[in-house]
């Protein structure tokens, strides 16, 4: 297909979206707040950027995986993503850098770069973002990587939204994943595009 237009757009002039799960008080679920995406259940996977809803589960193909801090304003002030950084450190420097910095906060993250793929088998590029209560499925993830051996891309994992409960008796949505088998030869080498851009630091998560 032609692309005309785009002769000069990089890697590193693009941000790659994150996989988000919707919760019960998500703002895509108000009709009234711009961030509204119409359909959203609690449970779905979405895409931050495209607010393109995915479904109960997504076919992904893990690419690079990277631990950061991230820095996020409090979403009774506004919301939003400030920043990815390699330490606690680094983010508390960032956060006292901006104007009223506490309506800030750091959060330990793990971040997996990855290739969603569709059912007509097209794929696009995605970041699963996992802090808190979903680090254990993050760890899970890394295990079944290692287990399967080879590079991360040679494998598909499906991500699923599981309903949890916390300590308090709360429920909110997690995620699970499973090995659901191998990519095609088009998906592996578009894997191994991302990989290259993302360990050179040429492309970063939105």
């Amino acid at each position: 297909t032609s692309a005309r237009g785009q002769e000069n757009v990089t890697s590193s002039d693009l941000i790659i979206p994150r996989l988000e799960i919707v919760q019960s008080l998500s703002p895509c679920r108000k009709k009234t707040d711009p961030a509204y995406i119409e359909g959203a259940e609690e449970g779905l996977l979405y895409n931050n950027v495209t607010r393109e809803l995915y479904g109960a589960a997504a076919m992904l193909v893990p690419v690079f995986y990277k631990k950061e801090w991230l820095v996020w304003k409090d979403r009774l002030k506004g919301g939003g993503f400030r920043g990815a950084f390699g330490s606690e450190l680094e983010a508390k420097h960032h956060i006292n850098t901006l104007d009223n910095p506490e309506d800030y906060f750091a959060q330990d993250t793990a971040n997996h770069f990855c290739l969603l793929v569709k059912a007509d088998g097209s794929a696009e590029d995605i970041v699963v973002s996992m802090s808190k209560s979903k680090l254990k499925t993050s760890r899970k993830w890394n295990s079944l990587v290692r287990l399967a051996g080879g590079d991360s891309f040679s494998r598909v994992y499906k991500l699923i939204g599981v309903e949890q409960t916390n300590a308090n008796n709360d429920t909110f949505y997690g995620f699970d994943v499973v090995n659901a088998g191998f990519p095609t030869e088009a998906v592996y080498n578009r894997a191994e595009e991302l990989y290259n851009a993302v360990s050179e630091g040429r492309a970063t998560a939105q």
